[in-house]
């Protein structure tokens, strides 16, 4: 791999896993729904009284939404040592309640901080901040009836970054929801495992153009050239969020058959992928000047 492309990887980890956006800003979450912990904090308010880990676990059951969300972030803090909460934590999930980022301690954003929150996204939070004890309970909760809990858990899967994960997650490729298919779509990118990419292509052709739009940028994350054909084919899609993120994809990937398919786009009715595919022309013409420059 040339410099340009392990730098080129190198930002999309990094984009994905911390950020929480690609390099056209796309969001791994469909808004209002945000991932908690690819957050940053921004404000440290006075800490409350210090509660066991029994004690929240019970708050977690509490009929007051917000009590509920605080008890969840306050586990989140306790890390690992908030293990023996994961039962209570999993059956949090599928809360949607929506409250202020402001219920929890510290205020906790991506780009909006206006942006609500869920005791359910809050317990995703918290489950990743456990790590490896919290993974086969989440895996679990992938077959949650509800549609919000299943897609909290994949949220997390992806964010635990431990490739087992993928196994589980490629059939929820399949789910019957689409904003589930989605987050499953950025869990695979996020993971960075190459058994994902035909799940990914497949999701590709999905019917949900902000699935088709995700599974472009998990082409583009795991940066695997098997991808390149489908990702060509949905420069010509009809949305034009998944046109301009197949050709960062392709930029990202820096396989040089995808030049003359992103000439045309120079001339899209929209800017934005216009401008992309500017870029992801420029991007794959440095790759060639890279592996020019190693064989003199």
């Amino acid at each position: 791999m040339t410099p340009f492309a392990v730098f080129l990887r190198t930002l999309v980890r990094t984009s994905a896993l911390f950020l929480g956006v690609t390099l056209v800003f796309l969001s791994p979450f469909p808004r209002p729904y945000a991932p908690p912990a690819s957050w940053a904090a921004v404000e440290v308010r006075a800490p409350r009284t210090q509660h066991t880990i029994q004690e929240l676990a019970e708050q977690l059951h509490a009929a007051d939404p917000a009590v509920r969300a605080r008890a969840a972030c306050d586990l989140r803090e306790r890390g690992d040592n908030a293990a023996a909460a994961i039962e209570a934590l999993i059956a949090l999930l599928p809360d949607a309640a929506p409250l202020e980022r402001s219920v929890c301690r510290q205020n906790w954003w991506r780009w909006n901080p206006d942006d609500p929150t869920t005791p359910g996204e809050q317990a995703a939070s918290a489950l990743v901040a456990i790590g490896s004890r919290a993974f086969e309970p989440l895996v679990g909760a992938l077959k949650h009836q509800s549609w919000i809990a299943r897609r909290n858990a994949v949220w997390a899967l992806g964010a635990l970054d431990d490739v087992r994960a993928v196994e589980a997650i490629v059939p929820v490729m399949k789910d019957r929801e689409t904003p589930v298919r989605e987050q499953a779509a950025w869990a695979l990118g996020a993971l960075d495992d190459p058994s994902a990419v035909p799940a990914v292509i497949s999701g590709l052709k999905d019917p949900g153009a902000r699935v088709r739009r995700q599974s472009a940028w998990a082409a583009g994350a795991l940066d695997d050239h098997r991808a390149v054909d489908a990702l060509i084919g949905v420069l010509r899609d009809h949305d034009r969020a998944v046109r301009e993120q197949a050709a960062w994809a392709l930029g990202a990937i820096g396989d040089n058959r995808a030049v003359e398919s992103l000439l045309p786009l120079l001339k899209d009715p929209e800017p934005p992928v216009r401008r992309q595919a500017a870029w992801a022309i420029g991007a794959l013409s440095r790759e060639e000047e890279s592996k020019e420059a190693q064989v003199r």
